[in-house]
């Protein structure tokens, strides 16, 4: 898996390179609004477009017992601005059984493969952590290209794959403030709302 991580690492850096001017990944943001502990949901059955919470800054935690192997595949990341609707969505597509997933604001944003701070464009940050699953097939191929991309939306800037190995697959995403987010599932898909 060695040379999937510097795939990674080479794919974030050239990102950092040609990302927008609106910050440069390693300012420490404002912590967001306090609440009352962390939203976790548990598992949700497959069918319509489920929400898992309420718009909020806090951390939603999902829980998915999912048999291995194989590992659930992601196969796309796509992502739209609904203007109309007051926010930008990210949806990650996989092959397999839904995993579970976290999905919470941090301060910076870290290579899985380093541990060190990695450079997405945006001011804020979000990591969502999907387990298990992966972003490439067993020979290493990468199933999702590019690993990371400048995004040109109000409120959502950049994703980018940062940790992609034993199972656990973190994508950051870049924004341009902290703001409320919402996480949802349709069949095959998880998707993550950001309030614009």
């Amino acid at each position: 898996m060695k040379p999937l991580r510097l795939v990674v690492v080479a794919a974030v850096a050239a990102l950092a390179l040609v990302g927008c001017d609106r910050g440069n990944g390693t300012a420490t943001p404002p912590a967001p609004s306090s609440g009352s502990g962390t939203p976790t949901a548990t598992p949700i059955p497959a069918g319509s477009a489920t929400a898992v919470g309420q718009w909020s800054t806090q951390p939603v935690t999902v829980t998915h017992q999912v048999p291995v192997p194989p590992v659930p595949v992601l196969t796309g990341i796509r992502s739209a601005a609904h203007q109309t609707e007051g926010f930008d969505r990210i949806t990650f597509d996989f092959r397999g059984p839904l995993p579970g997933y976290e999905v919470r604001y941090v301060d910076k944003v870290v290579g899985g493969a380093t541990g060190l701070p990695v450079t997405v464009p945006g001011r804020r940050w979000i990591a969502v952590t999907f387990r298990p699953a992966q972003a490439h097939e067993d020979n290493g191929t990468p199933t999702v290209v590019p690993l990371a991309k400048t995004l040109d939306h109000p409120m959502l800037r950049a994703y980018a794959i940062v940790d992609d190995f034993e199972a656990v697959l973190t994508v950051a995403l870049g924004l341009d403030d902290v703001v409320a987010f919402r996480v949802g599932e349709l069949p095959g898909r998880v998707y993550v709302d950001v309030a614009a």
